[in-house]
């Protein structure tokens, strides 16, 4: 088992600043169909939402995957300003045979420095189509549960003598 991880910007502004991180899980032959668990470990002032997939998150912020999940997506960002620099991300995968830690790079430059900028096409092409499949998904279960109300209605020739106290029409009949 592997990871291969890619971030969408080769930078990100050292003050609310955004970025995306591309993790994908190749597993090998000898690997067991159990589910896996992720864990993020951000440089202080790097923070990340929930991952973009909708997979389960657990107690320490581990996502975990299902025995045939392959990928998840984090928006990571921060939000006050932080040193410029080099800064290291560090994912975990834990599984039931072993534990590998791998690291990717990120770079904190200032809003100047973002014309440098290069953009990884593959990963923002990934997360359309996950925004796309997730928008089709939730408009799909909004339609579910547009349900129109039930209304009781009960006839009756001789109005009720709470009819007769509340209406306001009634004294007109």
């Amino acid at each position: 088992m592997n990871l291969e991880m890619k971030l969408a910007k080769s930078m990100m502004e050292h003050e609310e600043g955004m970025n995306h991180l591309w993790i994908q899980i190749i597993r090998d032959g000898n690997t067991t169909d159990k589910p896996l668990e992720l864990q993020i470990h951000l440089p202080d002032g790097v923070y990340r939402s929930v991952n973009l997939n909708g997979y389960a998150e657990i107690e320490q912020k581990r996502t975990v995957l299902g025995p045939h999940d392959t990928e998840v997506l984090f928006e990571i960002y921060t939000e006050e300003a932080i040193p410029c620099g080099e800064a290291i991300i560090q994912v975990t995968l834990y599984s039931d045979e072993r534990v590998i830690t791998q690291d990717i790079a990120l770079q904190l430059v200032t809003e100047e420095e973002m014309d440098q900028v290069q953009i990884d096409e593959q990963v923002i092409e990934r997360i359309k189509t996950l925004r796309t499949i997730n928008d089709t998904c939730d408009s799909c279960d909004k339609d579910d549960m547009n349900w129109p109300p039930k209304v009781r209605v009960i006839q009756s020739q001789e109005p009720s003598e709470w009819e007769k106290r509340y209406r306001v029409d009634y004294g007109n009949m």
